[in-house]
């Protein structure tokens, strides 16, 4: 396992961060269980990975609490992140509401500290007030010793833009950034990474790999959409298999999961690229992807070709 440190944070952290969101929720939305949920998380620690990374609103924080209760060097062995969000249904939270969330996210899980607390899916129209009214909040939290670290999150989905953290980059009270980057959506390497670079912000990258990365039907038909809207051209693929030369040339990969790991892993600054799971099995296939060599040179350029100019997707 290859570990960085997280931007100016100081933070020493496992390139591969271990996701208890997303669809699998660390298999807790398939009904696997806690103890499934626990073995996941103790197994990610024996494999190396150091960065774990739940939410208030995953449902996960209690199961990571349980994991990483036991002897003291266990949670001091972490690098902890969590999430509260902004709102509470349509309402914008208080600063005393996001403060008591703070609180309700340490009992859970049953921890003192938590080296970075983010605020959750932050939206362009809602960041002045998040700034204004919420950051307060996380920077009491971090003068009590509770967190160590602030950070803010995208909501790459309907912000595949990033037009939140094009705002966000420009202000000085963010130590780390959660930023939806992919081999089809590449547009956080002009918008956002130069910046977080030359502050020294910590990246964390989401969305690595979903629902387009892992289906060849769904990356067919998002193929077909972005064609169909202009955005690319579809003779530049392989009509059976769009990148498959990912699977052929030197320094193939295993897959295409496999591929957009490793894509994102090399991506100047980025430090933690995030996998989520909800079985042991697939946790060694992500872990053994992100400790696999580079892309070859050709790949990778090959890819920034293909998908140059994407920016109205997510890849989900």
């Amino acid at each position: 396992m290859e570990y960085r440190t997280l931007g100016h944070t100081g933070l020493t952290v496992s390139v591969m961060g271990l996701g208890c969101g997303g669809h699998s929720r660390l298999g807790m939305s398939q009904n696997k269980g806690e103890e499934n949920a626990v073995a996941i998380v103790h197994r990610a620690l024996e494999l190396g990975v150091t960065f774990i990374d739940t939410a208030e609103g995953y449902g996960t924080e209690g199961v990571v609490g349980k994991a990483l209760a036991g002897p003291p060097d266990r949670r001091e062995s972490v690098i902890l992140s969590t999430k509260v969000s902004p709102r509470s249904g349509d309402v914008r939270r208080t600063r005393e509401q996001i403060g008591a969330a703070i609180d309700a996210g340490l009992e859970r899980l049953q921890t003192d500290y938590i080296d970075i607390l983010n605020l959750h899916g932050v939206g362009a129209a809602e960041y002045d007030y998040c700034v204004s009214e919420q950051l307060p909040a996380l920077a009491a939290a971090q003068d009590a010793g509770k967190i160590r670290c602030i950070g803010i999150t995208e909501a790459f989905g309907p912000d595949p833009q990033h037009q939140m953290l094009t705002r966000a980059v420009q202000d000085d009270c963010w130590d780390v950034m959660m930023v939806g980057f992919n081999l089809i959506n590449q547009s956080a390497r002009e918008r956002v990474f130069p910046t977080t670079r030359a502050k020294g912000i910590g990246v964390l990258d989401m969305f690595a790999v979903r629902r387009a990365l892992g289906s060849p039907t769904a990356l067919q038909q998002l193929l077909q959409e972005l064609s169909e809207q202009g955005k690319l051209d579809l003779a530049r693929f392989d009509a059976d298999a769009p990148l498959g030369f990912l699977l052929t040339s030197d320094g193939a990969a295993e897959n295409l999961p496999d591929a957009a790991y490793r894509f994102c892993r090399e991506e100047p600054g980025v430090h933690v690229v995030l996998s989520g799971t909800g079985s042991i099995d697939h946790l060694e296939a992500n872990v053994a992807s992100l400790e696999r060599p580079p892309l070859s040179e050709a790949s990778v350029q090959r890819l920034r070709e293909l998908f140059a100019g994407i920016d109205s997707v997510s890849g989900n």
